[in-house]
């Protein structure tokens, strides 16, 4: 601040003069006030030398009075202003800053070629080969697992032939009741004891129209059943018949034997022809089979050789096309040992 008489002529705070900041003046950026005094007045002002009073004061003083001079205030009237009045912002200007220079990371300097003797690396001492980790051994399994594993795979080999329709009067009337609303679910046991005495109760003519639909679907079902035989080969149906023999064994029911024509029927022994002889001759009728069967045996145990030899023969005969058969049918001769 630059004083004269008690009144401050210069005040470095309101405009802004950008051409003044640089490094040589100790100004830097700031802002001279316009006040009311004599331009010889400010001449004659002794400012302190910080470097700038011939650079500085001479132009600021011309610049400074150059604009419209500054008019006197007016007398106070007594009255409040709503409003309060506003100081002149000034906008400050960012300085702008330097670029940042960017870090080049120093190059590799190569490597100078090593001119002495090639450095000998040290033999490795044989030490203890890494032993391999034991695979994790599968649980065996028990005899019963092993059991539902077999009759498993037993299953998929027989084959399952397709579901006809119903082949009876009844079953037809049981499936047609079963359709009615009300009839099927968890009171099926209920519905079935109404659906047999309805059954019981029917007219001879809706008897006769529920065998006719049985006889259709009879009919239908042995197409489809000999259709779908035909779909496999003989040795196909040869291997299921094994496996539901099988199941049979393992006490699994519902697998019977696959009938096709196209297999080979087995050999007949002496003594299986000698019985069809005896039970096509007639005098065992009337007889039980446990007991015709027994005498059966009675009469052959009496037998000669020479009577014998007719039963031989046809079985021998017999022998010759079973052979020939599973040659031609199942390309194999059970005769010959694997």
């Amino acid at each position: 601040m630059i004083f004269r008489g008690g009144q401050s002529v210069v005040r470095p705070s309101q405009l802004r003069f950008p051409c003044l900041g640089s490094r040589n003046t100790a100004l830097g950026f700031s802002s001279i006030e316009r006040v009311p005094a004599l331009p010889n007045l400010l001449l004659s002002q002794r400012i302190p030398d910080h470097g700038f009073k011939s650079t500085f004061v001479t132009p600021l003083i011309y610049r400074t009075y150059a604009a419209k001079p500054v008019s006197r205030p007016k007398a106070h009237t007594g009255r409040t202003t709503t409003a309060a009045r506003k100081a002149p912002t000034t906008s400050k200007t960012k300085a702008a800053k330097k670029p940042v220079a960017q870090k080049t990371s120093p190059k590799a300097r190569p490597k100078a070629k090593s001119t002495g003797k090639p450095r000998i690396k040290p033999k490795p001492r044989p030490g203890k080969k890494p032993t391999a980790k034991p695979k994790s051994k599968k649980k065996a399994l028990t005899d019963t697992q092993k059991d539902a594993l077999k009759i498993k795979e037993l299953k998929v080999k027989a084959l399952v032939p397709p579901h006809g329709s119903h082949t009876t009067a009844w079953g037809v009337f049981m499936a047609e009741h079963a359709k009615i609303p009300g009839n099927g679910g968890p009171k099926i046991a209920s519905s079935s004891k109404v659906a047999s005495g309805k059954f019981k109760e029917l007219t001879p003519e809706r008897l006769e129209h529920y065998n006719h639909i049985a006889n259709q679907n009879k009919a239908a079902k042995a197409a489809a059943y000999r259709q779908w035989i035909e779909s496999h080969t003989p040795i196909v149906i040869y291997a299921a018949n094994l496996a539901r023999a099988a199941l049979k064994k393992r006490g699994v029911k519902g697998f019977l034997k696959l009938q096709d024509d196209r297999l080979v029927r087995g050999r007949a022994n002496i003594y299986a022809y000698f019985l069809k002889e005896r039970f096509d001759s007639g005098d065992f009728r009337g007889l039980k089979l446990p007991e015709a069967a027994r005498l059966v045996a009675r009469e052959w145990k009496a037998l000669s050789a020479s009577e014998k030899k007719p039963f031989e023969d046809l079985s021998a005969k017999d022998g010759v096309r079973y052979f020939q058969e599973l040659k031609t049918v199942y390309d194999k001769d059970p005769s010959k040992k694997a």
